[in-house]
């Protein structure tokens, strides 16, 4: 099994990067920042595929059999198809 991040969740990332530079993270912070959010899901993920809780509002948007994990206030919204755990977006939990 393989985790694989969307275009859209691709820039989600680049969105949180550019949100911490904004606020004078230097850029080893903001590497080493998204890194752990790539390295405790694949942890979680690979280990728990079907750990998320289950978020029928979004199968509208994505499809069938969307779960949610969440991690350090972010909630990773992501469907197990085939051999690949496919991460469709990323946002802050505290946001709308």
């Amino acid at each position: 099994m393989k985790i694989k991040f969307s275009p859209h969740a691709e820039q989600s990332l680049e969105d949180i990067a550019d949100y911490l530079s904004q606020q004078n993270c230097s850029k080893k912070f903001v590497l080493k920042y998204l890194m752990q959010f790539k390295t405790w899901l694949k942890k979680v993920l690979l280990q728990f595929p079907e750990s998320g809780i289950q978020v029928p509002e979004l199968e509208i948007k994505y499809g069938k059999d969307i779960r949610r994990v969440v991690y350090q206030k972010y909630s990773f919204v992501y469907r197990v198809k085939n051999n690949t755990i496919e991460i469709l977006t990323i946002y802050r939990e505290n946001l709308p």
